[in-house]
């Protein structure tokens, strides 16, 4: 047990010389030459290094549980932030998604102002309640957010109907013999 314990401490220290070796550059020498010295005990020291290591193993075995502990903690709460973000984007992009997609059928169905909006309200109620449900929104927001989505909808309709309209324009004076320009 006394070895297991020394070879942990050891490759603990170890461990967190080379991190700081890593991220201090100017610190590497000095990590190298303590890793160094602590992969070869010297003989003169192995007698008092058995005794030091013998009264502290059960104080020194405590810390690194607590170091554990800590660590284990640590990268709970780095992994439920990074996750959490990532759910939360995907919440979003499903909801804006949806209430293009509800535009785009109020506009299908040639519904304008209070009608076209509460047709975009209940469609991504319908189709997105899991983001609805996690993002919580006012109704106002998403009230907000159908309307802005069928003004971009309408105006990509004008553009595609105009830019439609000039090609037919063109094509009609190409075919009258007339400069289209």
């Amino acid at each position: 047990m006394l070895l297991f314990s020394l070879l942990a401490i050891v490759a603990i220290t170890v461990a967190a010389l080379m991190w700081w070796a890593i991220r201090e550059p100017g610190g590497r020498p000095l990590a190298y030459v303590l890793i160094a010295l602590m992969l070869v005990p010297l003989p003169a020291a192995a007698g008092a290094l058995d005794t030091f290591i013998a009264a502290a193993s059960p104080g020194i075995i405590d810390l690194i549980g607590l170091a554990l502990t800590g660590i284990i903690g640590w990268a709970a709460a780095a992994a439920r932030r990074k996750w959490g973000i990532e759910i939360e984007a995907r919440y979003r992009e499903a909801l804006h998604s949806a209430l293009l997609t509800g535009a785009q059928l109020a506009m299908k169905h040639e519904l304008t102002g209070k009608a076209a909006i509460d047709l975009i309200l209940r469609y991504i109620k319908q189709s997105v309640p899991d983001a609805i449900g996690s993002l919580k929104p006012s109704p106002e927001v998403l009230t907000d957010l159908a309307k802005a989505k069928l003004e971009q909808v309408a105006q990509a309709k004008v553009k595609e109907a105009t830019g439609a309209a000039v090609d037919a324009l063109t094509g009609a004076l190409r075919k009258a013999g007339l400069p289209a320009t």
